[in-house]
């Protein structure tokens, strides 16, 4: 026994010393990731300002000029734009397409004749747990790069106070000016756009909202405003509720309240009130906030989607059809050609 406790205690300190070591030879694996990247996005980012103020971040997409940021930085059309580069200065700037279903706006800067750093699109999705960067400008700081983790597998459906945007969930902490920032894997390409954060209390919680690669990379290569479809409403999922609005209802009811209808919106003109229970959609029974969005966004704005209603007075189930209205009728729908470009490496 004595012999046995002094070899334990003989060699744990060299297990230490071995952790250790290896520790040092991982944290140099990833300063050097974490250089790599960094110098790829601060040379490619820039700063969105919009009527003078640093409203948010952004990145070029391409050689040519071409800009990506988050369509919430913009918030309307008509706004005086210009970028903030560092190898380019300031520089005006106009947008060409949004798709405000995934909170992204694609903007054009002239650079006559020069070439811009542009960031590549990673060719798929890491998978939950990886290491992940954002770049942008938070609270008025250049030049920041923050890490985060993919958070999960699937997108998810976040109501932006007037209509939904489809998000991917990273775990991390982004502060206010990294909207429009790309989010970037371990070799410095593009997985998504920063857009949200999750917050309780008006606190964030360490969940990031991130415009998917997919939809980022439809509107750089399509150069089109997209036709986003909207029911111009809110819901819950029912096991949201609490005790009393949960006894309004049968037990082991499914589906989704209506929290907040749009005054005069598709929702409103289709006879929908707060607080009804929509428990299909196009006959398809629906639990999750993702089962409705989804039959939604595979319309296109004045199609219709028939949801089945469940009313809380006790009236009974019936069918109520909903003509879809349109999020981004004041945006510009497309890019003229002759601003077309190719993608460029850096």
């Amino acid at each position: 026994m004595h012999l046995v406790s002094r070899t334990a205690l003989w060699c744990f300190p060299l297990a230490v010393a071995l952790m250790a070591g290896s520790a040092r030879a991982q944290s140099k694996v990833d300063n050097s990731v974490a250089t790599k990247v960094y110098q790829r996005a601060k040379a490619a980012g820039v700063e969105v300002l919009v009527e003078g103020h640093l409203s948010g971040s952004g990145w070029f997409a391409d050689k040519s000029g071409l800009v990506m940021t988050a369509a919430h930085v913009i918030e309307k059309p008509g706004r005086r734009l210009e970028i903030n580069s560092p190898s380019l200065n300031r520089l005006p700037a106009k947008v060409i397409a949004v798709d405000l279903g995934h909170d992204l706006a694609l903007l054009k800067v002239e650079l006559n004749q020069r070439e811009a750093p542009a960031l590549n699109f990673a060719q798929r999705m890491p998978a939950p747990g990886t290491e992940v960067y954002c770049f942008g400008a938070p609270l008025y700081r250049h030049g920041v790069l923050l890490d985060g983790k993919v958070a999960c597998e699937s997108p998810a459906f976040e109501y932006y106070e007037e209509h939904y945007v489809e998000t991917l969930l990273f775990a991390a902490t982004i502060p206010s000016g990294m909207s429009g920032g790309p989010w970037l894997n371990s070799d410095g390409e593009v997985l998504g756009v920063q857009s949200g954060v999750m917050s309780q209390g008006g606190v964030p919680v360490g969940i990031a909202f991130v415009a998917p690669l997919a939809a980022t990379q439809s509107l750089f290569e399509h150069r089109q405003t997209a036709a986003t479809p909207t029911m111009g409403a809110a819901v819950e999922e029912l096991w949201q509720q609490d005790g009393k609005a949960l006894g309004r209802f049968p037990p082991q009811t499914d589906g989704l309240v209506l929290s907040r209808l749009q005054d005069d919106g598709p929702a409103a003109r289709g006879g929908l009130k707060k607080d009804d229970l929509i428990i299909s959609a196009d006959g398809k029974p629906v639990r999750l906030i993702i089962d409705v969005q989804r039959a939604i966004i595979a319309k296109r704005p004045g199609d219709s989607v028939e949801l089945g209603i469940l009313n809380p007075d006790g009236a009974g189930d019936h069918k109520v059809t909903v003509k879809l209205g349109a999020l981004e009728t004041a945006w510009p729908k497309s890019m003229p050609a002759a601003t077309a470009a190719v993608t460029g490496n850096m």
